[in-house]
């Protein structure tokens, strides 16, 4: 078990089995998990506890993770949010990065890739010090380093709101290369 200093986090999930699991690994990796099934119980947890994470899903019996992130912001601004949901898309991503969530993981995920953002949002010092929001570069590059692959450049610009001359200068000075799958 790892060294933590009882780092407490909520995870928002309806599927009973999942929130089982992840409670299991967290717990495993040193974490106090405390777990709500709907949008309305885990608000009020919020209300009743102190906690460093928040993990919700995407869909939720009682409305959206982008919901819980609002209410989570209007409690606790500086608290980090990770959203998990099989819903991929796009637009989903950037919508919870925009309403500020702190990481966007697509399941099914491995273990690894779970801990590693927990841990990149425990660490970030703008949510733990609250030294200020995301600088539109850092989210832009973001966004184009986990979607370069999967979407086009007109596709990126728009959802960026840039042009496509300013995408591919950005992509240039960054290094980011695309790195296409093959179509059959």
């Amino acid at each position: 078990m790892n060294e933590r200093i009882n780092e407490r986090i909520l995870v928002i999930d309806d599927d009973p089995g999942l929130a089982e699991v992840l409670g299991i690994l967290l717990e495993r990796d040193g974490y106090e998990v405390s777990q709500a099934p709907t949008r309305k119980n885990a608000l009020a947890l919020l209300e009743q506890r102190e906690f460093d994470l928040v993990i919700t899903d995407l869909k939720l019996p009682d409305g959206t993770g982008l919901d819980v992130i609002a209410g989570v912001r209007a409690r606790r601004p500086r608290l980090p949010i990770i959203m998990i949901t099989s819903y991929s898309s796009m637009e989903s991503a950037i919508d919870a990065l925009r309403a500020g969530a702190s990481d966007y993981v697509i399941k099914p995920f491995k273990n690894e890739e779970l801990l590693r953002a927990i841990s990149r949002a425990l660490s970030d010092p703008r949510t733990v010090r609250g030294a200020r929001p995301l600088a539109i570069e850092e989210y832009i590059r973001e966004v184009v380093e986990r979607f370069q692959d999967s979407h086009s450049e007109v596709e990126l610009a728009r959802m960026l709101g840039i042009g496509r001359k300013a995408l591919w200068m950005r992509r240039r000075q960054w290094g980011l290369k695309r790195h296409r799958k093959s179509v059959s």
